[in-house]
């Protein structure tokens, strides 16, 4: 399987390339190597066992970002909070009841549905300390998550990118809102209940992230 994992090639035609197909041929073929042809079943399966295969599914993952960060017009990083930690939960949710879906229609489904929040310019990190818990945050996903506290009555202050006493308390009381313990920490669980639309096809992964870290 490792042998798999590492060689199988393919070459297919889609209309859902990440943001753009100008990186494909000009039928819009493309080839797909390695773990993005593995099925749903066998990412499950790997993942259960936390084997090398599961780690090394990881790496496509971040490869995959990669890519598309230096490919992409218009883009500095495609995942303004999501860590490769949030992909793999995600693709577990997803994987779990569609076991023949291939990785790589997956991961793409997940690319085009937060695309259009993507980071187009470069932005410097927040270090967000709460207790024992740290995160480095981008200073524009901060002020993205300001704007929306306040519209939805959580938050007063200015949109700075700050992580302020404020902010804490506009994040904890949104959590509060959904259920979560009110931790006031903008870990990825929360900021996706905050920043992130539903799918606006069935085709697209949509069961949320696990909330284990936000409660």
């Amino acid at each position: 399987m490792r042998r798999q994992l590492l060689g199988l090639v393919v070459t297919i035609v889609t209309a859902s390339a990440p943001l753009s197909a100008r990186a494909a041929a000009k039928d819009g073929a493309f080839s797909i190597r390695g773990a993005g042809l593995l099925s749903c079943a066998y990412y499950v399966q790997e993942r259960a066992k936390r084997s090398s295969a599961y780690y090394m599914i990881g790496g496509w993952i971040d490869g995959y970002i990669t890519a598309i960060n230096q490919y992409v017009p218009d883009t500095y990083d495609v995942t303004s909070f999501e860590s490769t930690e949030l992909f793999t939960e995600m693709i577990q949710n997803h994987c779990a009841d569609n076991p023949e879906h291939r990785l790589f229609s997956v991961m793409n489904t997940l690319v085009m549905r937060i695309k259009d929040d993507r980071l187009r310019s470069g932005s410097p990190f927040v270090k967000v300390e709460i207790g024992e818990r740290r995160a480095d945050v981008y200073r524009e996903t901060l002020r993205r998550a300001q704007d929306e506290l306040r519209r939805r009555g959580f938050y007063s202050g200015d949109s700075s990118g700050d992580f302020n006493d404020k902010t804490r308390e506009g994040i904890a009381s949104f959590q509060k809102s959904i259920d979560f313990v009110g931790t006031g920490f903008p870990d990825q669980t929360t900021l996706w209940r905050l920043l992130r639309r539903e799918p606006e096809t069935k085709d697209a992964p949509s069961k949320q992230p696990d909330a284990r870290d936000s409660r």
